[in-house]
Protein backbone atom coordinates (compact mmCIF):
# COMPACT_ATOMS: atom_id res chain seq x y z
CA UNK A 1 0.00 0.00 0.00
CA UNK A 2 1.84 3.16 -1.03
CA UNK A 3 0.76 6.14 1.52
CA UNK A 4 -0.48 9.66 0.84
CA UNK A 5 2.59 11.87 1.75
CA UNK A 6 0.48 14.99 1.37
CA UNK A 7 -3.15 15.34 1.66
CA UNK A 8 -4.58 18.57 1.52
CA UNK A 9 -6.09 19.99 2.07
CA UNK A 10 -8.44 21.97 2.91
CA UNK A 11 -14.22 28.66 0.66
CA UNK A 12 -15.54 31.87 0.28
CA UNK A 13 -16.39 34.39 2.56
CA UNK A 14 -19.34 35.58 0.89
CA UNK A 15 -21.09 39.09 2.51
CA UNK A 16 -23.77 36.04 3.58
CA UNK A 17 -21.41 34.23 5.49
CA UNK A 18 -20.09 36.39 8.22
CA UNK A 19 -17.16 35.41 10.09
CA UNK A 20 -19.05 36.05 13.33
CA UNK A 21 -22.29 33.88 12.96
CA UNK A 22 -25.37 34.31 15.51
CA UNK A 23 -27.50 31.29 16.67
CA UNK A 24 -31.07 31.64 15.95
CA UNK A 25 -33.24 30.52 18.50
CA UNK A 26 -33.10 30.41 22.30
CA UNK A 27 -31.79 27.64 24.34
CA UNK A 28 -30.88 26.98 28.19
CA UNK A 29 -27.50 25.70 28.88
CA UNK A 30 -28.85 22.03 29.60
CA UNK A 31 -31.11 22.14 26.13
CA UNK A 32 -28.60 21.70 23.29
CA UNK A 33 -31.24 20.49 21.23
CA UNK A 34 -32.57 23.72 19.34
CA UNK A 35 -35.25 24.18 16.07
CA UNK A 36 -34.61 26.86 14.03
CA UNK A 37 -36.59 27.12 10.68
CA UNK A 38 -38.29 23.47 11.10
CA UNK A 39 -34.72 22.18 10.54
CA UNK A 40 -33.84 20.57 13.60
CA UNK A 41 -30.06 20.73 15.12
CA UNK A 42 -27.90 20.30 18.10
CA UNK A 43 -26.72 23.67 19.11
CA UNK A 44 -23.55 22.36 20.81
CA UNK A 45 -21.68 21.53 17.98
CA UNK A 46 -21.81 25.27 17.03
CA UNK A 47 -20.85 26.48 20.25
CA UNK A 48 -17.77 24.32 20.13
CA UNK A 49 -16.95 25.56 16.75
CA UNK A 50 -17.48 28.86 17.65
CA UNK A 51 -15.08 28.22 20.81
CA UNK A 52 -12.27 26.04 18.94
CA UNK A 53 -12.20 29.18 16.55
CA UNK A 54 -11.85 31.25 19.25
CA UNK A 55 -15.09 33.52 19.78
CA UNK A 56 -16.54 34.42 22.50
CA UNK A 57 -19.01 32.26 23.41
CA UNK A 58 -23.45 33.41 23.67
CA UNK A 59 -26.52 32.98 25.42
CA UNK A 60 -27.01 29.06 26.20
CA UNK A 61 -23.85 27.81 24.56
CA UNK A 62 -22.67 25.02 26.10
CA UNK A 63 -19.49 26.61 26.49
CA UNK A 64 -20.63 29.78 28.28
CA UNK A 65 -17.85 30.81 30.91
CA UNK A 66 -15.07 28.56 29.37
CA UNK A 67 -13.93 31.95 27.67
CA UNK A 68 -12.93 34.08 30.52
CA UNK A 69 -9.60 32.56 31.07
CA UNK A 70 -6.14 33.63 30.57
CA UNK A 71 -5.78 30.94 28.17
CA UNK A 72 -8.73 31.53 25.73
CA UNK A 73 -8.18 34.95 25.78
CA UNK A 74 -4.19 33.91 24.39
CA UNK A 75 -6.16 31.18 21.73
CA UNK A 76 -8.66 34.51 20.47
CA UNK A 77 -5.73 36.79 20.06
CA UNK A 78 -3.23 34.56 18.68
CA UNK A 79 -5.99 32.94 16.31
CA UNK A 80 -7.25 36.16 15.55
CA UNK A 81 -4.14 37.58 14.54
CA UNK A 82 -3.31 34.74 12.12
CA UNK A 83 -6.49 34.58 10.57
CA UNK A 84 -6.72 38.28 9.90
CA UNK A 85 -3.51 38.03 7.98
CA UNK A 86 -4.45 35.51 6.18
CA UNK A 87 -7.81 36.78 4.93
CA UNK A 88 -5.69 39.64 3.70
CA UNK A 89 -3.07 38.05 1.65
CA UNK A 90 -5.11 34.99 0.70
CA UNK A 91 -8.62 34.31 1.46
CA UNK A 92 -9.90 37.91 0.29
CA UNK A 93 -7.85 37.65 -2.78
CA UNK A 94 -9.01 33.88 -3.53
CA UNK A 95 -12.80 34.70 -4.03
CA UNK A 96 -11.74 37.57 -5.53
CA UNK A 97 -10.30 35.49 -8.34
CA UNK A 98 -12.77 32.90 -8.04
CA UNK A 99 -15.50 35.01 -8.84
CA UNK A 100 -14.14 36.81 -11.87
CA UNK A 101 -12.28 33.67 -13.14
CA UNK A 102 -13.71 30.44 -12.40
CA UNK A 103 -17.64 31.18 -11.55
CA UNK A 104 -17.66 32.74 -14.92
CA UNK A 105 -16.80 29.33 -17.05
CA UNK A 106 -18.20 26.88 -14.40
CA UNK A 107 -21.48 26.71 -12.80
CA UNK A 108 -20.20 27.49 -9.26
CA UNK A 109 -23.67 25.52 -7.77
CA UNK A 110 -22.77 22.33 -8.58
CA UNK A 111 -21.71 19.61 -6.22
CA UNK A 112 -18.19 19.89 -5.01
CA UNK A 113 -15.26 16.99 -4.80
CA UNK A 114 -12.35 16.67 -3.69
CA UNK A 115 -9.52 14.08 -3.03
CA UNK A 116 -6.27 14.06 -1.33
CA UNK A 117 -8.46 16.70 0.83
CA UNK A 118 -7.18 16.21 4.24
CA UNK A 119 -10.01 18.49 6.18
CA UNK A 120 -9.35 21.29 3.92
CA UNK A 121 -12.54 23.01 4.16
CA UNK A 122 -11.34 25.99 4.12
CA UNK A 123 -9.72 26.55 0.91
CA UNK A 124 -12.19 25.20 -1.26
CA UNK A 125 -14.89 27.01 0.06
CA UNK A 126 -12.99 30.18 -1.29
CA UNK A 127 -13.52 28.90 -4.51
CA UNK A 128 -17.18 26.72 -4.21
CA UNK A 129 -19.10 28.51 -2.02
CA UNK A 130 -22.30 27.43 -3.40
CA UNK A 131 -22.53 23.82 -3.00
CA UNK A 132 -25.13 21.74 -2.00
CA UNK A 133 -22.75 18.84 -1.16
CA UNK A 134 -18.86 18.29 -0.95
CA UNK A 135 -17.29 15.10 -0.74
CA UNK A 136 -13.95 14.67 0.58
CA UNK A 137 -11.42 11.85 0.61
CA UNK A 138 -8.18 11.63 2.36
CA UNK A 139 -5.84 9.24 4.51
CA UNK A 140 -6.28 11.39 7.94
CA UNK A 141 -8.34 9.68 10.77
CA UNK A 142 -12.17 10.85 11.21
CA UNK A 143 -11.93 11.03 14.53
CA UNK A 144 -14.77 12.23 16.65
CA UNK A 145 -16.04 16.09 17.98
CA UNK A 146 -14.67 16.50 21.35
CA UNK A 147 -16.53 16.96 24.40
CA UNK A 148 -15.19 20.18 25.45
CA UNK A 149 -18.25 21.03 27.92
CA UNK A 150 -17.34 18.31 29.66
CA UNK A 151 -13.25 18.97 29.88
CA UNK A 152 -11.25 20.75 32.80
CA UNK A 153 -9.57 23.93 32.48
CA UNK A 154 -6.42 22.31 32.03
CA UNK A 155 -7.71 19.86 29.32
CA UNK A 156 -9.23 22.67 27.40
CA UNK A 157 -5.87 24.93 27.22
CA UNK A 158 -3.81 21.49 25.75
CA UNK A 159 -6.59 21.05 23.63
CA UNK A 160 -6.30 24.92 22.56
CA UNK A 161 -2.72 24.41 21.81
CA UNK A 162 -2.93 21.15 19.91
CA UNK A 163 -5.52 22.72 17.41
CA UNK A 164 -3.24 25.32 16.88
CA UNK A 165 -0.21 23.23 16.51
CA UNK A 166 -2.66 21.24 13.76
CA UNK A 167 -3.50 24.04 11.88
CA UNK A 168 0.43 25.75 11.62
CA UNK A 169 1.21 24.45 8.14
CA UNK A 170 -2.17 26.15 6.75
CA UNK A 171 -1.59 29.45 8.61
CA UNK A 172 2.11 28.93 6.85
CA UNK A 173 2.35 26.91 4.01
CA UNK A 174 -1.47 26.73 2.51
CA UNK A 175 -1.55 22.85 2.81
CA UNK A 176 -1.75 19.92 5.58
CA UNK A 177 2.25 18.01 5.52
CA UNK A 178 0.48 14.60 6.38
CA UNK A 179 2.75 13.29 8.58
CA UNK A 180 3.23 16.55 10.67
CA UNK A 181 -0.83 16.65 10.85
CA UNK A 182 -1.19 12.87 12.11
CA UNK A 183 1.31 13.71 15.23
CA UNK A 184 -1.46 16.48 16.10
CA UNK A 185 -4.49 14.48 15.56
CA UNK A 186 -4.19 12.19 18.11
CA UNK A 187 -4.49 15.03 20.34
CA UNK A 188 -7.48 16.04 18.53
CA UNK A 189 -9.05 13.21 18.08
CA UNK A 190 -8.94 12.88 13.95
CA UNK A 191 -9.96 16.06 11.45
CA UNK A 192 -13.55 16.32 12.96
CA UNK A 193 -12.39 19.45 14.97
CA UNK A 194 -10.39 20.94 12.28
CA UNK A 195 -13.50 20.76 9.82
CA UNK A 196 -15.32 22.62 13.14
CA UNK A 197 -12.74 25.58 12.99
CA UNK A 198 -12.68 26.08 9.39
CA UNK A 199 -16.82 26.01 9.16
CA UNK A 200 -16.97 28.89 12.52
CA UNK A 201 -14.40 30.86 10.73
CA UNK A 202 -15.85 30.58 7.16
CA UNK A 203 -18.60 31.90 8.48
CA UNK A 204 -21.40 29.03 8.57
CA UNK A 205 -23.48 27.05 11.76
CA UNK A 206 -22.17 22.95 12.44
CA UNK A 207 -25.61 21.99 12.42
CA UNK A 208 -24.97 17.96 13.10
CA UNK A 209 -22.01 15.59 13.45
CA UNK A 210 -22.44 12.22 12.53
CA UNK A 211 -20.32 9.27 12.02
CA UNK A 212 -20.90 7.49 8.74
CA UNK A 213 -19.59 4.76 7.14
CA UNK A 214 -18.99 3.50 3.70
CA UNK A 215 -20.47 -0.44 2.97
CA UNK A 216 -18.97 -2.66 0.66
CA UNK A 217 -22.34 -2.06 -1.43
CA UNK A 218 -21.38 1.35 -2.06
CA UNK A 219 -23.89 2.95 0.31
CA UNK A 220 -23.44 5.23 3.16
CA UNK A 221 -25.12 4.79 6.51
CA UNK A 222 -24.80 5.63 10.00
CA UNK A 223 -22.45 3.97 12.62
CA UNK A 224 -21.96 3.74 16.19
CA UNK A 225 -18.50 3.54 17.07
CA UNK A 226 -15.60 2.09 14.95
CA UNK A 227 -16.81 0.99 10.93
CA UNK A 228 -17.76 -2.38 10.72
CA UNK A 229 -16.69 -3.63 7.61
CA UNK A 230 -16.54 -0.38 5.70
CA UNK A 231 -14.46 2.60 5.74
CA UNK A 232 -14.89 5.64 8.52
CA UNK A 233 -16.20 8.80 7.30
CA UNK A 234 -18.06 11.21 8.73
CA UNK A 235 -21.37 13.36 7.64
CA UNK A 236 -21.27 17.14 8.66
CA UNK A 237 -24.35 19.30 7.92
CA UNK A 238 -23.84 23.22 8.07
CA UNK A 239 -25.44 26.13 6.15
CA UNK A 240 -24.43 29.97 5.78
CA UNK A 241 -25.11 32.05 8.81
CA UNK A 242 -28.45 33.57 8.51
CA UNK A 243 -29.06 31.32 5.28
CA UNK A 244 -31.62 28.67 7.98
CA UNK A 245 -33.21 26.80 4.94
CA UNK A 246 -29.83 26.86 3.12
CA UNK A 247 -28.90 23.34 4.45
CA UNK A 248 -25.80 21.89 3.03
CA UNK A 249 -23.54 18.36 3.37
CA UNK A 250 -20.30 17.57 3.72
CA UNK A 251 -18.80 13.99 3.67
CA UNK A 252 -15.44 12.88 4.48
CA UNK A 253 -13.81 9.45 4.28
CA UNK A 254 -10.44 7.97 5.47
CA UNK A 255 -9.24 5.97 2.57
CA UNK A 256 -6.61 4.30 0.59
CA UNK A 257 -7.45 5.54 -2.87
CA UNK A 258 -4.22 3.82 -4.44
CA UNK A 259 -5.60 1.12 -6.77
CA UNK A 260 -4.19 -1.06 -4.28
CA UNK A 261 -6.58 0.60 -1.86
CA UNK A 262 -9.00 0.49 -4.30
CA UNK A 263 -8.72 -2.79 -5.40
CA UNK A 264 -9.85 -3.98 -1.56
CA UNK A 265 -12.14 -1.41 -1.58
CA UNK A 266 -14.22 -0.84 -5.04
CA UNK A 267 -17.37 1.04 -2.95
CA UNK A 268 -14.84 4.10 -3.25
CA UNK A 269 -15.10 4.84 -7.04
CA UNK A 270 -18.90 3.56 -7.00
CA UNK A 271 -19.53 5.90 -3.99
CA UNK A 272 -17.68 8.57 -6.33
CA UNK A 273 -19.92 8.12 -9.34
CA UNK A 274 -22.70 8.55 -7.77
CA UNK A 275 -21.67 11.94 -6.58
CA UNK A 276 -22.77 13.02 -9.57
CA UNK A 277 -21.46 15.78 -11.99
CA UNK A 278 -19.11 17.75 -9.92
CA UNK A 279 -16.96 20.55 -9.88
CA UNK A 280 -13.69 19.16 -8.38
CA UNK A 281 -10.50 20.79 -6.71
CA UNK A 282 -7.09 19.77 -6.38
CA UNK A 283 -4.56 20.96 -4.55
CA UNK A 284 -0.94 19.72 -3.24
CA UNK A 285 -2.04 16.11 -4.09
CA UNK A 286 1.58 14.94 -3.86
CA UNK A 287 1.70 14.38 -7.63
CA UNK A 288 0.10 10.83 -6.89
CA UNK A 289 -2.13 10.79 -9.56
CA UNK A 290 0.45 11.30 -12.41
CA UNK A 291 1.21 7.41 -11.25
CA UNK A 292 -0.23 4.17 -12.90
CA UNK A 293 -0.91 2.95 -9.15
CA UNK A 294 -3.66 5.86 -8.43
CA UNK A 295 -4.95 5.19 -12.04
CA UNK A 296 -8.58 3.97 -10.72
CA UNK A 297 -9.22 7.21 -8.73
CA UNK A 298 -8.11 9.31 -11.55
CA UNK A 299 -10.55 7.57 -13.76
CA UNK A 300 -13.39 7.93 -11.17
CA UNK A 301 -12.20 11.90 -11.13
CA UNK A 302 -12.55 12.52 -14.71
CA UNK A 303 -15.59 10.26 -14.70
CA UNK A 304 -17.86 12.97 -12.73
CA UNK A 305 -15.88 16.08 -13.21
CA UNK A 306 -17.49 18.68 -15.32
CA UNK A 307 -14.38 21.08 -14.21
CA UNK A 308 -11.23 20.07 -12.32
CA UNK A 309 -9.19 23.32 -10.66
CA UNK A 310 -5.98 22.16 -9.76
CA UNK A 311 -2.17 22.89 -9.52
CA UNK A 312 0.36 20.83 -11.21
CA UNK A 313 0.68 18.04 -8.24
CA UNK A 314 -3.58 16.76 -9.65
CA UNK A 315 -4.03 14.69 -12.67
CA UNK A 316 -1.34 15.63 -15.56
CA UNK A 317 -2.46 17.46 -18.81
CA UNK A 318 -1.82 14.40 -20.73
CA UNK A 319 -5.19 12.82 -19.14
CA UNK A 320 -7.08 15.55 -19.85
CA UNK A 321 -6.45 17.40 -22.99
CA UNK A 322 -8.85 15.73 -25.09
CA UNK A 323 -12.13 16.14 -23.27
CA UNK A 324 -10.79 19.47 -21.45
CA UNK A 325 -10.40 23.32 -22.23
CA UNK A 326 -7.13 24.26 -20.05
CA UNK A 327 -7.38 27.74 -18.87
CA UNK A 328 -3.84 28.58 -16.80
CA UNK A 329 -2.76 30.91 -14.16
CA UNK A 330 0.44 31.93 -13.25
CA UNK A 331 3.72 30.14 -13.52
CA UNK A 332 4.67 26.34 -14.00
CA UNK A 333 8.35 25.50 -12.77
CA UNK A 334 10.27 22.39 -12.00
CA UNK A 335 8.33 20.56 -8.72
CA UNK A 336 9.88 21.04 -5.28
CA UNK A 337 12.73 18.49 -4.01
CA UNK A 338 10.68 16.27 -2.82
CA UNK A 339 8.92 15.51 -6.30
CA UNK A 340 11.40 15.31 -8.75
CA UNK A 341 10.92 13.07 -12.29
CA UNK A 342 6.93 14.94 -12.44
CA UNK A 343 7.90 17.79 -14.80
CA UNK A 344 5.20 17.77 -17.11
CA UNK A 345 6.59 18.78 -20.59
CA UNK A 346 3.81 19.17 -22.51
CA UNK A 347 2.41 21.55 -19.89
CA UNK A 348 5.40 24.09 -19.97
CA UNK A 349 4.92 23.98 -23.41
CA UNK A 350 1.15 25.59 -23.10
CA UNK A 351 2.50 27.71 -20.46
CA UNK A 352 5.55 29.34 -22.77
CA UNK A 353 2.82 30.82 -24.78
CA UNK A 354 2.49 33.21 -22.29
CA UNK A 355 -0.91 35.11 -24.62
CA UNK A 356 -2.91 32.08 -23.17
CA UNK A 357 -1.98 32.71 -19.36
CA UNK A 358 -3.17 34.90 -16.72
CA UNK A 359 -1.50 36.13 -13.45
CA UNK A 360 -1.98 33.94 -10.28
CA UNK A 361 -2.83 36.88 -7.64
CA UNK A 362 -2.37 34.43 -4.28
CA UNK A 363 0.42 31.33 -3.21
CA UNK A 364 -1.44 28.17 -2.63
CA UNK A 365 0.48 24.99 -2.75
CA UNK A 366 3.82 23.61 -2.53
CA UNK A 367 5.85 26.82 -4.26
CA UNK A 368 5.04 28.87 -1.11
CA UNK A 369 8.26 30.24 -0.81
CA UNK A 370 8.97 31.12 -4.18
CA UNK A 371 5.85 31.84 -4.81
CA UNK A 372 5.94 30.22 -8.08
CA UNK A 373 2.78 28.98 -8.07
CA UNK A 374 0.63 27.23 -11.22
CA UNK A 375 -3.54 26.73 -11.40
CA UNK A 376 -5.10 24.93 -14.15
CA UNK A 377 -8.79 24.80 -14.90
CA UNK A 378 -9.78 22.47 -17.01
CA UNK A 379 -13.44 23.15 -18.25
CA UNK A 380 -15.16 20.01 -20.11
CA UNK A 381 -15.78 20.42 -23.84
CA UNK A 382 -19.30 20.54 -24.58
Amino acid sequence: MRPFFICLGVSALLAACGGNPSVPGKAKKSDTTVKADNYPHDRKYNDMARYLAGFKTRDGSVMLGQDTGRFFSEHTTRFGTQWDEMEQKRLSVMRKWAKEEIHTKVDPAKNTFYPFSGPDFLHVYQFYPNSKKYLFLANEPVGEAPDLAHMKPADLQAYLKSIQASLGDIFKRSYFITGRMLSQIPRVKGVIPVFMVFMARTGCEVLNIEPIQLNPDGNSAKRNGPAKGGLEGVRITFRPEGKYDDIRTLEYFNCDVSDEGISAHPEIPQYVKSFGTANTFVKAASYLMHYGTFSKIREATMAISSAILEDDTGIPLRYLEAEYTPYLYGRYVPPVNEFKGVYQKDLAVLYKDTTHVKPLPFSLGYHWLTKDQNYMLYVKKK
